[in-house]
């Protein structure tokens, strides 16, 4: 991989290490619909480099990117663990959608205030659906 001392010097999991005095919060689904999908959700376009025809996947994975991220974030949490690092981790069946990625900011505020010193603000509700272009 071109420039792989760059990427492994922003890596989660090779920095593993520098994070175990650092409160980690770790999200991601699994690639098939959840809770946040709705019912006529579709499968992710095809994604460059996942052209397998052999289908890496289970069939009932609509989201490979998810599904990629998910299991990535398991060797993360896994690593993490390994080194004592103050880990939270929600892992759920859900796909590659802003109303997740919401929900999990929400989720994770409290620990990303708490570690800048600052009070969580109360907040209950259900995420909206996604109102912009989705930039990543």
């Amino acid at each position: 991989m071109a420039q792989r001392d760059v990427w492994e010097a922003h890596d989660p999991y090779h920095l593993a290490p520098r994070l175990r005095h650092t409160p980690v919060y770790l999200s991601s689904g699994d690639g098939r619909a959840g809770a946040l999908d709705p019912e006529d959700v579709q499968p992710d376009p095809e994604i460059p480099g996942l052209e397998d025809p052999a289908q890496p996947f289970p069939e009932d994975v609509i989201s490979p990117t998810e599904a990629l991220m998910g299991e990535e974030s398991h060797m993360v949490a896994d690593r993490l663990r390994r080194q004592g690092t103050p880990l939270t981790t929600h892992f759920y069946r859900g796909t590659h959608d802003p109303l997740y990625w919401e929900r999990e900011l929400r989720r994770s505020l409290p620990l990303l205030l708490r570690s800048l010193g600052k009070a969580p603000v109360p907040w209950s509700g259900r995420p909206q659906a996604w109102k912009g272009t989705p930039t990543a």
